[in-house]
């Protein structure tokens, strides 16, 4: 067939068909970061609570020790090996998102420690929180993150709303823990679920 042959439309509907289905393959979430990003958030609410709570003089510990995590941990991601895959033009967009994203999250530490208290501050955080929840929801329809989303948002009017900080770490922590924690572990199962579907394909 010549190349300058016009396509059937039988065959330009395959050929969008296998492109769907590529962008699904290759677009998956198994969770982990969910459930990573969102225990060690709520170790540092809680931590932050206790701390109050006693009187100890350092109450941001658990904070800092998350600051340093959340430098390490991508310089680690950016620096490790990794597997050569097709990537579309959704992967290439979320790419973006997250870059946005990490750069709003350094914005509102750098204006918590030289402009914004820190209980405006925390409100902050769950706002961009529901926003990446609510695109990465949208993008794998994921019902779980779309209301961890929904939930982050009102956690942020919660800290807004509240005056003393000590309960702000307790919003943040049930926040993150039915936003973020809960949405991992239900990705985490489908992600199980869907490998184990693959492998039972490549049995038969």
């Amino acid at each position: 067939m010549s190349s300058n042959q016009p396509l059937s439309n039988e065959k330009s509907l395959e050929i969008i068909h296998q492109m769907i289905n590529q962008a699904k393959t290759n677009f998956t979430d198994s969770g982990k970061s969910w459930l990573i990003w969102g225990i060690l958030l709520f170790l540092a609410s809680i931590s932050t609570y206790v701390f109050i709570d006693t009187g100890s003089d350092n109450i941001y510990m658990g904070w800092n020790i998350l600051g340093i995590i959340t430098i390490v941990l991508p310089v680690y991601d950016f620096l490790k090996p990794k597997k050569k895959s097709s990537k579309t033009y959704v992967d290439e967009i979320l790419k973006w998102v997250d870059i946005g994203f990490i750069v709003s999250l350094f914005t509102v530490i750098f204006s918590i420690n030289v402009a914004v208290s820190p209980n405006e501050g925390f409100g902050f955080f769950l706002m961009i929180f529901a926003f990446l929840m609510l695109i990465k929801g949208g993008a794998l329809q994921s019902t779980a993150l779309k209301i961890g989303a929904i939930i982050n948002w009102a956690g942020a009017i919660a800290i807004f709303i509240n005056k003393e900080f000590r309960y702000d770490m307790l919003i943040m922590a049930g926040a993150v823990l039915i936003g973020y924690i809960i949405p991992g572990i239900l990705l985490w199962k489908q992600y199980k679920k869907q490998l184990g579907g693959t492998d039972d394909q490549h049995k038969k």
